[in-house]
C-alpha cells in the first residue's frame, strides 16, 4: 500500500513539478500561489472586497487559464481524432470572463459564448506564433477553420434559441397548452406536464368577483348588473390580470360574454376567457365558466298582521360550481 501511495505521488510530482522554469506547471503553481495568498488576505482584511484580493485572484484566473491552454496544446484530448482542446480552455475562460455562478444571466452569456470563444482559442495558433508575430493560416487549413467557425456558430444559435424558448415559457406559461409532439425545433421533456393557463384564475377570479357583487343584492339591481354585464365585467377581468403571476400574458387574454340565457327564474351567464396569443397550430383555444344567477325569496322583516302572510323580496344568489375551466379549441382538429 506504502509503494503505491508512493509511486502515486512520484507521478503527481513528476507531472506537477516542471522540469524548467518556463513550462505550464509554473504556471500552474503560480495561479495556485496567488489564490492561496488571496484566501489569506481576504482572511485577514477587515474590508469586505479589498483590491489586493481583487488583483491576486483575477491573476490567478490568468494564470490558470495559461497553464490549461498550454498544457492542452502540448497534449491534447483527442475524441474520435478530433482534439477538444480548445473547447475546454475555451469553458474555463468562460468561468474567469463571465463568473456564470453570480446570476442567471451570466450564465446565459457564459454558456452562449463558449463555442465562439473556442473557436478562436482553436484559430489563434494559426494567425500568431509563439513570438507574437502575425501570420496567415496555410490554405489547406482555412478550410477547417472555416468549417469550425461555422459550426460553432449554428452551436451558438441552437443555445441561444433554447434560452429564448424558455423566456417564452417563463414569461407565456400559457404556451405550454399547445401540443408540442409535431414541431422540428421545440421538445417538451416533461411529457406528464399538466400546465394550467392563467385563462383559469382568470375565470375563477371573475367567478368570484361576481358571487361577491351580486350575492345577496336585491333582484331589480341584479338585472340592471345584467344589463350592463360587459362594462362590469371588462373593470372586474382588468383587476385580475393585473395580479396574474405571468403578468406577460395579461394583454393576451380576453374576457367574452356570450349572450346571457334564461334558466328558470334566473339566467345562466357564460364567462369565456379567449387566449389571443401565438398557439402551436391553426386553431386557437378559450376557457368556459357557468354561472347560474337566480332569484330567491326573503322575509322581509317588518312588522304584519296576524292573519296576512309575511311579505317577501327576491335576492340574487350566484352559483358557478367548483369545478374549474377546462380548454377547448375552436375549429376542426
Amino acid at each position: 500500500m506504502q509503494d503505491m501511495l508512493r509511486d502515486i505521488g512520484e507521478q503527481m510530482r513528476t507531472l506537477f513539478w516542471p522540469d524548467r522554469y518556463f513550462a505550464w506547471q509554473t504556471l500552474l503553481l503560480l495561479s495556485l500561489f496567488s489564490l492561496l495568498t488571496a484566501t489569506a488576505l481576504e482572511t485577514l482584511s477587515a474590508e469586505e472586497e479589498p483590491f489586493q484580493v481583487e488583483l491576486l485572484s483575477t491573476l490567478s484566473w490568468i494564470f490558470l487559464v495559461s497553464a490549461i491552454w498550454w498544457a492542452l496544446s502540448e497534449n491534447p484530448v483527442r475524441v474520435g481524432g478530433f482534439s477538444i482542446s480548445p473547447w475546454i480552455t475555451g469553458a474555463v475562460l468562460c468561468l474567469f470572463l463571465f463568473e456564470p455562478w453570480s446570476t442567471a444571466d451570466r450564465l446565459r452569456w457564459s454558456i452562449s459564448s463558449w463555442p465562439l470563444i473556442s473557436t478562436t482559442i482553436k484559430a489563434l495558433p494559426y494567425f500568431v506564433n509563439w513570438e507574437l508575430e502575425a501570420k496567415l493560416p496555410k490554405s489547406h487549413d482555412r478550410s477547417a477553420l472555416l468549417m469550425t467557425l461555422l459550426i460553432n456558430l449554428l452551436l451558438t444559435s441552437w443555445i441561444l434559441f433554447c434560452f429564448r424558448v424558455q423566456d417564452w415559457v417563463s414569461n407565456y406559461p400559457s404556451l405550454l397548452v399547445s401540443d408540442l409532439d409535431r414541431s422540428a425545433f421545440v421538445t417538451d421533456f416533461n411529457a406528464d406536464r399538466n400546465q394550467q393557463p392563467q385563462g383559469v384564475p382568470l375565470l375563477e377570479s371573475t367567478a368570484d368577483a361576481i358571487a361577491e357583487e351580486l350575492n345577496g343584492q336585491p333582484w331589480y339591481q341584479t338585472e340592471r348588473w345584467l344589463y350592463t354585464r360587459q362594462e362590469r365585467l371588462e373593470a372586474i377581468s382588468q383587476r385580475t390580470v393585473n395580479s396574474f403571476s405571468a403578468p406577460a400574458e395579461k394583454s393576451f387574454w380576453r374576457i367574452e360574454v356570450p349572450p346571457i340565457k334564461r334558466s328558470g327564474d334566473g339566467y345562466l351567464l357564460k364567462l369565456q376567457a379567449q387566449w389571443l396569443g401565438p398557439v402551436s397550430r391553426d386553431r386557437r383555444f378559450f376557457l368556459e365558466k357557468d354561472c347560474k344567477i337566480v332569484p330567491q325569496d326573503r322575509l322581509r322583516p317588518v312588522p304584519t298582521e296576524a292573519d296576512q302572510p309575511p311579505p317577501t323580496s327576491q335576492i340574487t344568489a350566484v352559483d358557478c360550481g367548483e369545478e374549474p375551466p377546462v380548454v377547448q379549441w375552436t375549429g376542426d382538429p
